[in-house]
């Protein structure tokens, strides 16, 4: 089962463990950072409990949306780009029940974009990347491009720019059960977020499964 790639986690891990290591540091000053790196570490694996405990109390797991349904919120066109290798699946490993769709879409200059739903179903530990970076209230830009919580279309969101490969990604927790990633390369910053505001989310927010036949 692929899940999402949550790069908040990531990338802030990264920035702990260069801050921890910076060079020119006697052995104290090494021991500290490598304290505050161990409590920060502490720090992230607690919410990220917390964040799946929390939604495991507040919903029980449903019945996924069918991967037919979830298709239908992928448009055929998005900016003159044209869908291409639409996918999508509905399936059970364990008592876990799930359903993901995805779609391609390419312009010109190697314009890219591809958009992803996943209905986890309210299986807590699943979403607890999402609540994760909910709770630490992300907001860091440099040369190198930006990361940030925010909200797009009503819903909490979190959009990241990377500045040398022209990549840009948002991911929206739609009525706090679907996951929307749209991702681009070559494309204007804001453009996933522009992408996603386009798209049928409060319509997606009521959807529901339905039990097997």
């Amino acid at each position: 089962m692929r899940l999402l790639r949550f790069t908040p986690l990531f990338s802030i891990t990264l920035s702990l463990l260069l801050l921890a290591g910076c060079g020119g540091k006697d052995e104290s000053e090494e021991k500290s950072g490598l304290s505050k790196l161990a409590e920060s570490a502490q720090n992230m694996t607690k919410a990220i409990e917390e964040g799946g405990n929390t939604m495991m109390e507040d919903k029980e797991p449903q019945p996924p949306v069918s991967f037919r349904t979830l298709l239908t919120y992928l448009p055929d066109q998005i900016h003159e780009m044209e869908q291409r290798n639409p996918k999508g699946e509905t399936a059970t490993m364990g008592e876990w029940n799930y359903s993901q769709v995805s779609a391609d879409y390419d312009g010109e200059e190697g314009m890219r974009a591809t958009i992803q739903i996943f209905d986890y179903a309210y299986i807590g530990m699943l979403y607890a990347p999402v609540r994760m970076w909910l709770k630490m209230n992300i907001n860091r830009e440099s040369t190198e491009g930006f990361e940030r919580t925010t909200e797009i279309a009503g819903f909490p969101a979190y959009e990241k720019w990377t500045e040398s490969s022209q990549r840009a990604e948002a991911t929206v927790l739609v009525g706090e059960r679907f996951i929307v990633t749209v991702k681009t390369r070559n494309m204007p910053q804001d453009m996933p977020r522009d992408i996603a505001e386009h798209l049928r989310l409060h319509e997606l927010a009521q959807e529901k499964g339905q039990p097997p036949a």
